[in-house]
């Protein structure tokens, strides 16, 4: 006679499938509301700012991040070598992450002169556009607030 599932294990697993129920909504509301349901390959971290920009002057700013990906990658492989080294030496990592405070620094400064150069070369009804895009990016595309 095969044996039945008490009342108490019942409960427990439909607790943990409701748990499991409301984790995959969460995850899946997030990514809707967030717009993350996947990274885009020119996601930016200030990403309205760019976004809001038309499509030829994205890729003027894109070409100036080819081949970042690989060289962050090598600059992280030094910085995980240096904090497992033994002797753990400071000074090392210290010097890694000025270095790459730096690298950001320069990267953040050629984006906001591209910026500046493709508004620059925006007339008036372009420059307009890109604000509203800009307020949509910023209010995730919610309605526009003029205040």
């Amino acid at each position: 006679m095969p044996r039945l599932m008490t009342p108490r294990r019942w409960r427990l697993m439909a607790i943990a499938s409701l748990a499991l129920n409301f984790a995959l909504i969460g995850v899946i509301v997030g990514a809707a509301f967030t717009g993350r349901g996947g990274d885009r390959p020119d996601h930016w971290r200030g990403a309205p700012l760019i976004a809001a920009l038309p499509e030829a002057a994205r890729a003027e700013l894109r070409q100036d991040r080819h081949g970042e990906r690989s060289e962050r990658r090598a600059r992280f492989g030094a910085l995980i070598d240096a904090v497992r080294a033994h002797p753990f030496e400071p000074a090392a990592p210290a010097a890694l992450l000025r270095e790459q405070r730096g690298i950001a620094a320069g990267r953040a400064d050629r984006a906001e002169a591209g910026l500046i150069a493709a508004l620059s070369g925006m007339g008036p009804a372009g420059r307009a556009a890109y604000a509203d895009r800009l307020q949509d990016q910023m209010y995730r595309r919610g309605p526009r607030r003029h205040d």
